[in-house]
């Protein structure tokens, strides 16, 4: 019975490198059930009909079931009351990589959080404990904030977790993240255009926040008001408004569009529009 599906398999494959137009939707859809129905099987056969690169016709055909069935995931995700931003993080991954699991982020994170437990157990206070985060990030483990990103890749934080590399964007969400992990009070804000970390410090009713392009660099409320109410860009009062994991996700989306519409690459851009209009503020 394997033997037979196997061969199946490598039929529908061998139709794929020459579908048509015509056939093309239903050699599609052929894949999808194969897939739903034994993923891993889809891939063994894939390793062993292609030894090094499947062939393009191949691939779109499941790079598009994969971006459908993360259209379905995405909707799911935004049904939620509050939706956990590493479950965000993991699917906007794998539009990029799509044998991205829940554990290719959890596990990275888990493991930093084990290693900078000790030090934030000794912490006196909060501008030590964003000491000590800030140099356990930038200099213990290396990361940097590019200042620009020009590849949709570099948007995966699966990816930002193995090079180290990353926007801000995916910067603020290391802290949320392992400050998660340890019970911070922590939220990304917009501070005109300039996105920071806050953390709130309930007990002594005051806040900080975190400059991810500055290498962690501390600021005060006050510096922050200073900073938009001298460009008279807006009010104070929404200086501290958090962003949403719905809303990060949405700007990761976002950053995805502004990235491929210089590319002009209107097969991919199809998709992320559909997701943008998914994920909802």
């Amino acid at each position: 019975m394997k033997e037979t599906s196997n061969a199946r398999l490598k039929a529908l494959f061998k139709l794929m490198e020459t579908e048509t137009d015509e056939y093309g939707p239903l050699l599609k859809q052929a894949l999808a059930s194969a897939i739903k129905a034994n993923p891993d099987e889809v891939q063994r056969t894939l390793a062993e009909e292609f030894a090094t690169t499947a062939p393009r016709n191949v691939m779109r055909m499941l790079e598009e079931i994969c971006w459908d069935d993360l259209a379905q995931a995405l909707s799911a995700f935004n049904a939620k009351i509050n939706p956990d931003l590493e479950d965000g993080l993991m699917l906007l991954a794998k539009f990029t990589s799509p044998t991205t699991a829940r554990g290719d982020i959890n596990e990275p994170l888990d493991a930093m959080a084990r290693e900078l437990r000790p030090a934030l157990l000794n912490a006196t206070d909060y501008p030590e404990i964003i000491g000590l985060l800030g140099h356990f990030i930038f200099t213990l483990r290396g990361f940097h904030t590019l200042p620009a990103v020009t590849d949709i890749k570099d948007l995966s934080f699966t990816r930002f977790l193995a090079t180290k590399n990353g926007s801000v964007l995916e910067m603020i969400c290391l802290y949320l993240c392992l400050g998660q992990r340890f019970g911070l009070e922590m939220d990304a804000v917009d501070m005109a255009g300039r996105l920071l970390v806050h953390v709130r410090d309930t007990q002594n009713q005051t806040s900080f926040l975190i400059d991810p392009l500055d290498n962690g660099k501390l600021l005060s409320e006050e510096d922050c008001r200073q900073y938009v109410l001298a460009r008279g860009l807006e009010d104070e009062q929404d200086l501290f408004i958090p962003l949403s994991s719905r809303l990060l996700v949405r700007r990761f989306i976002a950053n995805m569009i502004y990235i491929l519409n210089k590319l002009h690459d209107e097969r991919r851009l199809k998709y992320l529009r559909n997701y943008l209009e998914i994920i909802k503020a």
